[in-house]
């Protein structure tokens, strides 16, 4: 199978292409967008935040994955549990409400995360000394060991990813997603509020 001088075989060289476009020329829009863009033709709908949303949904979901299969992986972690360790080592010790929260998972879900790092010494549970119902977790000293080496294998992934992008380009698009994830927290608390 020939390659290109990226590496690149026949079959991947389309997505590595479309992706140069980020150093000042506009990359190509995505089959899905385009295809969305003629399935919408017609209604009123607007176009530019429709392909902001979804492809910052589908980056979140390449990303979650790309994570999993190279630097997770090498450390037996799925992304919700590099997500509970890490929220666990830069807070110190959370409730597991606000862990749910700031891991982003349903509390169910939190609870199966942390039974799976608890049963490999990463986390440690224990009950509120206040309000007993209310459980604890913190990092072992093998959790903070094992995130506080695993990260900056994890940086250094994340620096990869974006390093077709310039420092002005990451610091608007860092910006503009943080704007975003302010709109959400007070719409869902006008839609809170209203219920």
């Amino acid at each position: 199978m020939s390659r290109d001088r990226h590496g690149a075989t026949g079959n991947d060289r389309q997505p590595r292409r479309a992706a140069q476009g980020a150093h000042g020329k506009k990359a190509k829009k995505p089959l899905a967008e385009l295809l969305g863009e003629q399935r919408v033709a017609g209604l009123r709908i607007n176009l530019q935040s429709m392909a902001l949303i979804s492809n910052i949904h589908r980056a979140s979901g390449l990303i979650r994955q790309h994570f999993e299969r190279t630097v997770l992986d090498e450390a037996g972690l799925h992304w919700s549990a590099f997500v509970t360790l890490w929220c666990l080592w830069i807070y110190g010790e959370l409730e597991t409400r606000r862990l749910a929260v700031e891991t982003g998972v349903a509390k169910s879900t939190l609870s199966s995360i942390l039974n799976m790092l608890e049963d490999r010494k990463l986390i440690r549970r224990r009950a509120n000394e206040e309000e007993r119902r209310l459980v604890i977790v913190n990092l072992t000293a093998a959790g903070a060991e094992l995130i506080s080496a695993l990260f900056p294998k994890f940086n250094a992934e994340e620096t990869r990813i974006a390093a077709r992008l310039s420092s002005k380009q990451m610091t608007a698009a860092t910006d503009a997603i943080r704007v975003i994830l302010a709109t959400i927290a007070e719409l869902d608390a006008l839609d809170d509020e209203a219920s």
